[in-house]
C-alpha cells in the first residue's frame, strides 16, 4: 500500500507519525483504498513504557472490527465499576465513595490494556494489511504548495497530509495551526503495582490536593497507577526507595485495594496539555495528540485518537462516493465539524475537574466530598456515564463495530 520515496513523487495521502494513534490511523487509511505514504520516522531508542490505555466501549467495538482486539484479547481487562472520591483521608475497605459508576449489564464501562501489547497488535494488523511504515522523517511543510520535505531534502507532494506525530511536533505550527498551552507544572507518576488481594474489575480515582490519583486494574493481581503531582513532588517521589514509594501509595489508598507495592521503578511523564481551536485546514488534518493533548485524569487520550481515525475514514469514503479526491476541501471541513465539538468538550471537562477537585486552591477543595456526593445523586450521572462509554459525542461508523463496505 505504501510506496517508498521518489524525488518527484506525488501521494494522495501522506501520514506523519509512528505512535499508537498513527498506527491505528494507518490501519484505517488502508480501508479507504487510497494510496498513501506512511512517514513514521527513523524510530527512537526503545524505552520501557509502563503506561496502560483505557479504551471505552465504542472504541473496543472499533478495535474488534479492525481485528486489533483479537490480537491482544488475553491482555484486555474489563472495567465494570468506577469509584471516585475527593476525600483526603485514606479510605478503608467498605468505605462509601461519593461517586460510583456501575455497568448495569454485561457491557463493561471500559477496558484496560498495556500500551506495549496494543502497539504490538497494531503492528501485526498493519503488516497483515500490507501497510508498512517508512523510516522517513518529515522536517518541513509548505501548506500552500502542499509539499513536504524530509530530513534528506527530498520533497513529496500530497493531496492530504495527516499529522499524527505527537502534541509537540514542529510540523503542527509549520502547517499553520495555532496551539494553546493549558496550565502546566504537573507530572504523571506512572507505574505498575502488585496487590496482596485478588482484584476484581473496579477502577479507583481520587482527587487529591496534589492532583488526581488513579488506579486501573490490569488483571487479577496488578493495578496501573497514574498519579498527577507537581513536577517537584513527582521527582521527589521517584527518587525515594521502593519501600518508601509503596508506603506513599498505600497512605493514599488505605486498605481498600489491599497492600500495594511497585513491581519496578515508576516513571515520570511530564504533562503538557494543549488545545487547538482548529485541527483541519485545506489539505492538512491533525490527529491523535497532535490534535488534542488532554490531562490523563479522564483516560480519554487514545479514545479521541480512535475517533479521529474512524472519522477521517468516513470523510474520505463520503468524498469518494461523490467522485471527489482526498484533496477536496469537503474532506477537511467535514473532519473539523465532526471532531471539533468532542475535543472541545473533553478538553474543557478535564481541565475543569482538575481545577475544581485537585490542588490546594481547588474551588471545591475542603468540602469533604460534599460536592461529589450531591453530584452523584443528580440526573447527570447517567448521561456522563454514556459519554464516557463513547459513541455519543462522536459517531463514526467504526464505533458501531461495522467495517466500511
Amino acid at each position: 500500500m505504501n510506496d517508498h520515496t521518489d524525488t518527484s513523487s506525488h501521494y494522495p495521502i501522506i501520514l506523519a507519525g509512528g505512535g499508537l494513534s498513527a498506527q491505528i490511523m494507518a490501519i484505517c487509511l488502508t480501508l479507504s483504498d487510497i494510496p498513501f505514504l506512511w512517514c513514521a520516522g527513523e524510530g527512537q531508542k526503545q524505552i520501557s513504557d509502563l503506561r496502560t490505555t483505557t479504551i471505552h466501549d465504542a472504541g473496543m467495538k472499533m478495535l474488534k472490527a479492525l481485528g486489533i482486539a483479537q490480537q491482544c484479547a488475553e491482555a484486555l481487562w474489563p472495567i465494570t465499576d468506577i469509584q471516585v472520591s475527593d476525600n483526603e483521608a485514606a479510605l478503608s475497605r467498605g468505605s462509601r465513595w461519593p461517586l460510583h459508576w456501575h455497568s448495569s449489564s454485561d457491557q463493561p464501562l471500559a477496558y484496560v490494556l498495556r500500551n506495549h501489547d496494543l502497539m504490538q497488535a497494531c503492528e501485526r494488523i498493519a503488516a497483515e494489511g500490507g501497510c508498512s511504515p517508512s523510516p522517513i522523517s518529515l522536517k518541513n511543510i509548505s501548506a500552500e504548495q502542499r509539499e513536504a520535505t524530509d530530513s534528506r531534502g527530498i520533497r513529496y507532494r500530497f493531496d492530504l497530509l495527516v499529522i499524527c506525530a505527537g502534541g509537540h511536533s514542529p510540523l503542527i505550527q509549520q502547517a499553520g495551526f495555532s496551539v494553546t498551552e493549558q496550565p502546566a507544572g504537573q507530572t504523571a507518576l506512572v507505574g505498575t503495582l502488585r496487590s496482596d488481594i485478588p482484584l476484581h474489575h473496579t477502577a479507583y480515582q481520587r482527587f487529591l490536593p496534589s492532583g488526581p490519583f488513579a488506579l486501573m486494574p490490569m488483571d487479577r493481581q496488578h493495578y496501573s497507577l497514574v498519579w498527577t503531582l507537581s513536577d517537584t513532588q513527582a521527582q521527589h517521589l521517584a527518587e525515594l526507595s521502593p519501600d518508601a514509594q509503596s508506603r506513599c501509595v498505600n497512605d493514599v489508598c488505605g486498605d481498600e485495594t489491599g497492600y500495594l507495592e511497585f513491581i519496578e521503578p515508576p516513571q515520570c511523564w511530564k504533562l503538557a496539555p494543549t488545545y487547538l481551536r482548529r485541527i483541519a485546514r485545506p489539505g492538512i488534518v491533525l490527529a491523535g495528540d497532535s490534535a488534542h493533548s488532554l490531562h490523563p485524569l479522564a483516560g480519554m487520550g487514545l479514545n479521541l485518537g480512535l475517533a479521529d481515525a474512524a472519522t477521517l475514514l468516513d470523510c474520505l469514503r463520503h468524498a469518494q462516493r461523490q467522485g471527489l479526491t482526498a484533496a477536496h476541501p469537503s474532506v477537511t471541513s467535514a473532519y473539523q465539524r465532526s471532531r471539533g465539538a468532542e475535543i472541545f468538550a473533553l478538553t474543557a471537562a478535564t481541565q475543569a475537574l482538575n481545577r475544581l477537585f485537585s490542588r490546594e486552591q481547588g474551588l471545591l477543595r475542603g468540602w469533604g466530598g460534599l460536592g461529589m456526593s450531591v453530584f452523584g445523586r443528580t440526573a447527570l450521572m447517567h448521561p456522563i456515564k454514556q459519554i464516557a462509554m463513547g459513541g455519543r459525542l462522536s459517531q463514526p461508523q467504526l464505533f458501531s463495530g461495522i467495517l466500511p463496505h
